[in-house]
């Protein structure tokens, strides 16, 4: 063996670096002693150490069954220590296997412990009874194992931690890790990116340029005038209407209502007046409990006309009790009542006593709706006229939509690779319900390589993530949005426009489009305007113009319903 002895000196100087010219050459001298005394001893101890010095996890627990030979050997022994250590390694490959074997965490965890225990008293075992050169071997051999398993004990013990309630860990004493070292996190990531619901802060992000432009209207006169916000579906529109405190007076009282849900069940005016009552008096309430009001009962909202009696006095006490604080009604899914209207479930002139409280002082109107006051009926689009300002609840800008994506709380502590923020800007264009819902599912996605697959990977939600949760399966998440819009489009020659639009990714060119549509100039371009005005499509600044989608997932969902 002094070929391999002299070989593993030089590796030993380098710092017990086991290389593949140590291992060929203990192969090589293996061989040649086999047909001398104690030969398949030296022989086989050293195939042995050889082999076990590359193994996994999975090759520790199958190890033992390489050991049958030692029992046979023949006594007495050339090297006694060596072949105990060799059994000592049977002993801890067995101890793997039980971890391998094992389904309940606790015997999983105790096997890879008695392992552990095994070898570091093997290790002493070595440094004090065995040889050289077969010393150095061991040890090598011993730390490589040591490190598998204690890699092995570390998953255990994270997937134990990721497992428990955040109450178990408490009870537990666990304490809470806040150092940037631990890569994975003890349990997935909170999803905090909301679809498809109203939010309120610290969940409600951007959006300051409508908030500024509502606080320019309301600064602009003693007495504001009322406000029409108007964009197509899953703008956001409910979420402002519910936070217009950030844009408000200071004190001011916000009266929300639901106007698709108030006018679900009505049979009448009376019905939908007392609604909007029991909305005023419990918002009122909730400010000055003390407050000197009568309930509004059903017995006194029994006709339009008692309806409307009540409601105003009920309106008078809830500006006494203000005493000067501002009273906001903000009225959400106003074209419900226009439906409502239509379908002889309330009387038109609702339209014009909705309009005369904005006139008594200290009550401001906020509508949100699909429409602009231009595109609004003619039953209650002149009773408005004059009073009313018009503000367009569009896309996120570029930084607003950046902010959203990486910064949707405070505490989100999960960064983004840049490509990926451009990438979901680019495919959303900046409409939040579809930047939270790719956020949501490109999140659900790194959380699931991580807990469900247990992948290695970095800690960033990467372009590959967005890729993932665009699949297929996106479109029928986004229904609700993709759906609501296509309706809005209702009119045929915007639908054959849209349609055409969605056959190819590139911008169109006005002559192509009359050519794809079939449609005629004048018809063209009324689509285009509509389809303009309701954020479906744009002009894009190039020589000749060229028209595009707003949102280019809109185009694909449009192409895949053939």
């Amino acid at each position: 063996m002094l070929n391999a002895q002299n070989v593993f000196e030089e590796e030993e100087k380098s710092g017990y670096v086991f290389s593949e010219s140590l291992s060929d050459a203990i192969r090589s001298s293996c061989e040649r002693v086999r047909s001398f005394k104690h030969g398949e001893e030296v022989a086989n101890s050293f195939a042995v150490i050889d082999s076990f010095m590359r193994f996994d996890l999975e090759e520790i627990a199958e190890a033992s069954q390489r050991l049958t030979w030692v029992n046979s050997l023949t006594q007495p022994l050339l090297r006694p220590t060596v072949v105990e250590s060799l059994k000592a390694l049977g002993d801890v490959s067995r101890e793997v296997a039980n971890y391998s074997g094992a389904t309940n965490t606790g015997q999983k965890s105790a096997a890879l412990n008695r392992a552990a225990g095994a070898l570091n008293e093997l290790a002493k075992y070595v440094k004090e009874s065995v040889l050289p050169p077969e010393r150095a071997f061991f040890r090598q051999l011993v730390r490589n194992w040591q490190s598998i398993i204690a890699e092995a004990q570390g998953e255990l013990g994270e997937a134990a931690l990721r497992e428990m309630t955040p109450a178990a860990r408490r009870a537990a004493g666990i304490v809470e890790r806040t150092s940037a070292v631990w890569q994975k996190p003890a349990a997935p990531f909170d999803n905090p990116y909301v679809v498809g619901n109203p939010v309120r802060p610290p969940l409600f992000v951007g959006r300051s340029d409508v908030f500024n432009r509502i606080g320019e209207a309301w600064s602009a006169k003693a007495t504001p005038d009322s406000i029409i916000l108007y964009g197509h579906r899953r703008m956001g529109k409910s979420s402002i209407l519910r936070n217009l405190d950030q844009a408000a007076p200071p004190g001011s009282l916000i009266v929300y209502a639901d106007m698709a849900g108030e006018t679900s069940f009505v049979a009448s005016t009376a019905d939908l007046l007392l609604g909007l009552a029991d909305k005023l008096y419990a918002a009122v309430r909730r400010a000055f409990p003390d407050a000197p009001l009568a309930e509004p009962g059903p017995e006194n909202f029994n006709t339009p006309a008692r309806a409307q009696f009540q409601f105003d006095r009920l309106l008078g006490q809830a500006r006494e009790t203000l005493n000067g604080v501002p009273l906001i009604l903000a009225l959400d899914e106003f074209e419900a009542v226009e439906r409502a209207v239509n379908e002889g479930k309330i009387g038109k002139e609702i339209y014009q006593f909705l309009r005369t409280k904005t006139q008594e002082g200290g009550v401001t109107l906020v509508f949100g709706g699909l429409h602009t006051l231009d595109e609004m009926s003619r039953d209650y689009q002149q009773p408005f006229y004059g009073s009313y300002t018009n503000i367009s609840v569009s896309y996120l800008s570029h930084d607003s939509a950046w902010q959203l994506i990486t910064n949707p709380t405070p505490d989100f502590n999960l960064n983004y690779e840049p490509a990926a923020v451009e990438g979901i800007i680019a495919e959303t264009g900046g409409q939040p319900y579809l930047v939270q819902q790719v956020c949501r599912d490109a999140l659900d996605h790194l959380n699931h390589e991580l807990f469900d697959l247990n992948r290695e990977r970095d800690m960033l939600i990467t372009l590959a993530d967005v890729g993932a949760a665009l699949g297929g399966d996106f479109f029928r998440r986004g229904t609700v949005y993709f759906d609501g819009v296509w309706t809005q489009a209702s009119d045929d020659d915007q639908r054959r426009l849209l349609k055409a639009m969605a056959g190819r990714d590139e911008a169109w060119p006005l002559p192509e489009l009359g050519t794809a549509t079939g449609l005629a100039p004048d018809a063209l371009q009324n689509a285009l305007r509509r389809a303009g005005r309701h954020d479906l499509l744009r002009k894009a600044e190039t020589d000749p113009p060229m028209w595009e989608f707003y949102v280019p997932l809109m185009r694909r969902w449009i192409r895949g319903r053939g």
